[in-house]
């Protein structure tokens, strides 16, 4: 499994307009990504225009699908301009934790 986060600021002004672009982004991975095993969007309580995006593939080929839909690609075009500090993902790989 491949686990990323995605960290990124929103502009203040354009705070209120993020929600339901999140949330028609979300319904759209569950409805066509049946590998993407996890995709949370997180808002930092104390800095409301901070977010993070936390998802897990069950293997390189649903990242591929998901980066290269057109939901994604949708996306990408409606919140960009919206963000003060752009994504940046970040990859995580699960450890032996065997002990």
């Amino acid at each position: 499994m491949k686990h990323v986060m995605v960290p990124f600021t929103i502009k203040p002004e354009a705070l209120g307009a993020v929600g339901p672009i999140i949330g028609k982004f979300i319904s759209a991975i569950k409805k066509n990504e049946p590998k993407t095993l996890l995709y949370q969007s997180l808002q930092q309580a104390d800095e409301p225009t901070k977010f993070i995006h936390v998802m897990t593939f069950s293997d390189d080929a649903s990242e591929t699908y998901h980066k290269k839909s057109k939901h994604c690609a949708e996306f990408v075009a409606a919140l960009y301009p919206l963000c003060e500090i752009m994504p940046k993902p970040i990859v995580y790989y699960e450890t032996n934790t065997d002990m």
